[in-house]
């Protein structure tokens, strides 16, 4: 997909009316915070699922301003450190679950011949929901970013995933590594060599990616990475494909974006609202520097509602029609 359709186009459009206050509520999300995935700061859980135990951190509010908790569930083998301005956002504000999936470097594999598949992790996400109560008609947010959002859809489409609220943010339709790697190079190579070869490969990859924060955090995402996790997830996914699967989602779901770069192509998130059956497309132009603290400021602002009250006020003007 290389061009938005029909009016898609004006959907990525904002008012500086509208860019103006954003700019206000990611001003007043700017806050120290310590950093949430050292021991101490919150409570780490162990979530046992079929073949591995995946890791969840979680934080009480400790004076909420909200209604219900956030559950976020971030992309593929991202490390916390990307998303502390993130958790600066809503931190003592929200109840927070941080829900990491079987590819992040922290989780344990049990099983010899590990499922790795987006639709194992999609069952993981639920089993962890129901781990941890988020489950027989409690309220909370389901809130996923890039990958993390494709496996949430995989699970609406599967019937494997319910949350009472849903927010893709920058959902990818596909996995962004080059599909010709995946499936002719990556199931030759030994895990090993492709370890050595984790510079080069990630200079290839981002050299020229011109975005310095997204940089960073790519960078420091690769370098954290479970190589062996990596590369078996993502040989996995190499056929997985979004587009012309969506419309089966039944339930109402919030795609978000402000931002663009190299890895996160803004123009895909309209159309996967409009496939969605009940997608709804929610665009708050930022500066791709406050991606992260942007997703937390609409969690807090989704948080402050109920399920039943859909979309919250405050974010009600950057809904854009899509169809």
């Amino acid at each position: 997909m290389n061009k938005p359709e029909g009016n898609l186009e004006a959907a990525l459009v904002s008012t500086e009316e509208e860019a103006q206050r954003v700019g206000e509520m990611l001003r007043d999300a700017d806050r120290p915070a310590p950093r949430f995935w050292e021991p101490g700061v919150g409570e780490e859980i162990l979530v046992s699922v079929e073949g591995a135990q995946i890791r969840v951190l979680h934080f009480p509010a400790a004076d909420p301003a909200t209604r219900r908790p956030v559950v976020f569930v971030p992309g593929f083998g991202a490390t916390p450190e990307g998303f502390q301005d993130f958790y600066a956002a809503v931190r003592d504000r929200a109840e927070l679950f941080y829900l990491e999936t079987r590819e992040k470097a922290s989780s344990a594999i049990t099983a010899r011949r590990p499922d790795m598949s987006v639709s194992r992790s999609a069952h993981d996400i639920q089993d962890a929901l129901a781990y941890l109560g988020l489950s027989a008609g409690r309220d909370f947010v389901l809130m996923a970013p890039c990958w993390g959002a494709a496996i949430v859809l995989q699970g609406l489409i599967e019937g494997c995933i319910d949350a009472p609220t849903i927010v893709a943010a920058d959902p990818m339709h596909t996995l962004w590594f080059p599909k010709w790697l995946l499936r002719y190079i990556s199931p030759l190579l030994p895990v090993a060599f492709v370890r050595a070869l984790r510079p080069l490969l990630a200079r290839s990859m981002l050299g020229n990616m011109e975005e310095p924060t997204q940089r960073e955090r790519a960078y420091a995402f690769v370098y954290g990475a479970d190589i062996f996790k990596w590369k078996r997830s993502a040989e996995a996914a190499r056929n997985f494909e979004l587009f012309g699967r969506l419309s089966a989602v039944s339930k109402e779901v919030f795609v978000l974006n402000g931002t663009h770069d190299k890895i996160h192509d803004q123009r895909h998130y309209p159309a996967i609202a409009r496939e969605l059956s009940r997608g709804r497309f929610l665009y708050m132009r930022a500066d791709e520097s406050d991606r992260e603290r942007l997703f937390g400021v609409a969690a807090l602002e989704f948080a402050r509602v109920s399920a039943g009250e859909g979309l919250p006020p405050s974010l009600s003007r950057y809904e854009k029609n899509i169809r």
